[in-house]
């Protein structure tokens, strides 16, 4: 389980935020595609970094790299994200 979360931060380049996210909880690609914009705060994940994450997690629910990132859920602050 985590390693498939340190695989996919690695592919990121942001394998720096892991010990922080299995501590937080977010223990594999499934957990961290609920993170929350309070959660990356409340982590110190970096704007940009934030970012990144969304646009892989988005792609994993298959929302295209040619569309904007959609908004965050109002009541999760999550993105949207299929499966």
């Amino acid at each position: 389980m985590a390693a498939e979360l340190e695989v996919a931060l690695l592919k990121l380049n942001l394998q720096s935020y892991l010990s922080q996210l299995l501590f937080a909880g977010f223990y594999d690609w499934h957990s961290l595609r609920k993170i929350t914009e309070s959660d990356f705060a409340a982590l110190g994940v970096l704007r940009g970094h934030r970012r990144k994450l969304q646009r892989a997690i988005a792609r994993s629910g298959g929302w295209p790299d040619s569309h904007p990132l959609p908004p965050t859920d109002g009541h999760s602050g999550r993105l949207p994200v299929n499966g």
